[in-house]
């Protein structure tokens, strides 16, 4: 049984409305969704995951982001062997650590 998937939009930002870092300011404050080419949640996905790669250490918000990427990509039926290659892991490996916040099931 799938857990309940996190409130995302509650990280983002505190309750003065400042986001937890730049790289969640980027993210939510871009109509990302509306203008990517191809699988938009893919794309959403590599945007994150390389965004992270940039600062010199993951932080929650960095980490969070991703997750929402991979729930949504799953959402839109991405395959967790094409998750874990956007992750650079193992498709195992991604579903393992991501796979009880997706509703999606198969591959």
């Amino acid at each position: 049984m799938a857990k309940a998937r996190p409130d995302f939009a509650a990280w983002a930002q505190d309750e003065n409305g400042e986001y937890a870092d730049e790289i969640c300011e980027y993210f939510h404050s871009f109509d990302w969704l509306g203008r990517l080419p191809g699988p938009r949640h893919e794309t959403y996905l590599e945007l994150a995951v390389r965004a992270e790669r940039t600062i010199e250490k993951p932080t929650e918000a960095s980490r969070n982001q991703i997750a929402e990427a991979v729930c949504r990509a799953r959402d839109e039926g991405t395959s967790w062997e094409r998750i874990g290659e956007l992750l650079g892991t193992s498709a195992d490996e991604a579903e393992e650590s991501y796979g009880a916040l997706s509703v999606s099931s198969g591959t």
